[in-house]
């Protein structure tokens, strides 16, 4: 009984969760009318998209028992007569495979602010104390900063600040640190070589938490940096139980529009995924578009000389010719990145209007926001297309465009100490001053997931692993100017129960 309880309930939830990615609410009594059919889940999304098509869902944006009970009412000698079709194992194999995920957006995407002060202070307020919470998670006794002119000369105390300005001379990195209550200056000396590499890595607008002791001038010489971090070993190397071996394949930067898109290489790609006889293609139940989907116009200097495709919307219906191709029991998820039509700002909101309808008449898709939290089969993802590397990049000494390459892992790791998907505030990545940051790290997750850079990778940090899943797409001559040499033609494949990552090359 109770496992007839559970599976209803896992049912309804799955209904939801479709009408939701569609944009629709859906009726306690839609859903008891869908459960008595055949395919409940089919036939919600041929309802979906059979009622957009002819507009009735353009007011409403309601599915109802009204509106399910009028497509359900059908004579039969309309309704066509089902051919049965011989499947392989391995597709059969698929169809076993019940989707349990779920979508977590990371924020309204009609939320708008007035560019008032006290945005940004709330803002940075929302910024500083998640991230307060989290190092004093492993360490209590942290005093606010205006505290410290209290202490005795020679005597050590502990606070957490976040970093305003970095600055470097002959004998130390010098950091003007500021909280709530007041701001102060702390002195990291390079004759302490092990502190030093730990300093290298204190990026602008960090919060972290310091050990310091008072000179007798007032001044403030730390011992001790306390990041964010991930707390040491987690749960990602222990195995999740599942009935079958199930797959989650992750790529991003796809750019289709582009006359560096490698069709030719994605074609190999979907010939893999849908038709292959691979054991492990058949048994890839998601596939997670990670941004840039599209090209899109006008993102990038000079742009229009390489585009194959100068409409955004043509570009939308090549790549859903694309996504066509992907047997339809592969959930597809789809995140914006830079070069879509959404608001660039983070985060940004799900692809949407026209551009979903030209996609969602090839195939279903979920969409999710840029970052999303994605759980699936109970491993807990974090999507992000990743454009807070580029500041993360940009202030770090001993990694570039030329050789990121090499120093991606460095670069994602940054990202991961800090506990923040865009750390730096102000550089070429717009963040909006929301009044709480969805941006900070606050649970850690099995898995990051990000793309911009074009540099496919995969890592595990202490328990997190850490993936860029290259791109699709040659080097432009934008790209080419910074140096950057893209990772052309990769894919990512994650085998939930026991996370087993690799790196597959259609090259």
């Amino acid at each position: 009984m109770l496992g007839l309880l559970s599976a209803k309930t896992r049912l309804s939830k799955r209904l939801v969760s479709i009408a939701l990615s569609e944009g629709y609410q859906i009726t306690s009594d839609a859903i008891k009318l869908l459960e008595k059919t055949q395919n409940p889940v089919d036939t919600l999304i041929k309802i979906i998209h059979t009622s957009s098509k002819e507009n009735k869902l353009q007011k409403r944006k309601v599915i109802d028992s009204e509106l399910v009970s009028a497509s359900l009412e059908i004579p039969k000698e309309q309704q066509p007569t089902a051919i049965p079709q011989e499947r392989s194992e391995e597709e059969i194999y698929r169809r076993l495979i019940d989707p349990h995920y779920e979508i977590l957006f990371s924020w309204p995407g009609d939320y708008k602010i007035d560019g008032e002060i006290n945005e940004f202070m709330q803002y940075f307020k929302s910024k500083y104390y998640k991230l307060r919470r989290i190092i004093e998670h492993r360490r209590q006794g942290y005093i606010p900063i205006v505290e410290l002119a209290h202490i005795q000369n020679g005597s050590e105390a502990f606070f957490i600040g976040m970093v305003m300005e970095k600055k470097e001379n002959e004998k130390a990195i010098i950091l003007q640190c500021d909280d709530l209550s007041g701001y102060t200056r702390v002195i990291i000396p390079k004759k302490d070589e092990k502190l030093m590499r730990e300093a290298e890595d204190i990026l602008p607008d960090q919060v972290l938490g310091f050990k310091v002791r008072k000179l007798d001038n007032g001044s403030y010489v730390a011992s001790e940096i306390h990041f964010p971090e991930v707390d040491s070993i987690r749960r990602a190397n222990s195995n999740v139980e599942l009935k079958h071996e199930v797959y989650a394949c992750l790529i991003s930067d796809v750019h289709v529009g582009s006359k560096k898109f490698r069709r030719d290489l994605f074609e190999r790609f979907l010939d893999w995924l849908a038709r292959s006889r691979d054991g492990v293609a058949k048994r890839v139940k998601y596939l997670v578009i990670n941004g840039d989907f599209v090209d899109g116009i006008g993102v990038y200097p000079r742009q229009e000389k390489e585009l194959e495709t100068a409409d955004v919307e043509e570009q939308f219906r090549e790549g859903a010719k694309l996504l066509a191709e992907i047997p339809d029991e592969v959930e597809i998820i789809l995140c914006p990145g830079n070069h879509e039509p959404v608001r660039k700002s983070l985060p940004q909101p799900p692809i949407g209007g026209k551009y979903r309808n030209i996609l969602n008449k090839a195939r279903r898709i979920n969409f999710g926001t840029n970052p999303s939290t994605i759980i699936l089969h109970g491993r807990r993802l974090i999507v992000y297309h990743g454009q807070g590397l580029e500041e993360v990049i940009e202030y770090s000494q001993n990694i570039s465009y030329s050789i990121l390459d090499k120093k991606i892992d460095e670069a994602l790791v940054k990202l991961m100490r800090s506990r923040h998907l865009a750390p730096c505030y102000g550089g070429n990545t717009q963040v909006m001053p929301l009044p709480e940051d969805p941006l900070v790290i606050e649970e850690t997750p099995d898995l990051l997931h990000t793309g911009h850079t074009h540099t496919a990778t995969a890592l595990n940090y202490k328990g997190v692993y850490l993936i860029n899943s290259g791109t699709w797409q040659d080097q432009t001559d934008y790209q080419k100017n910074l140096g950057i040499n893209p990772t052309v033609g990769t894919a990512i494949l994650v085998e939930l129960s026991k996370m087993k990552i690799s790196i597959m090359h259609f090259t």
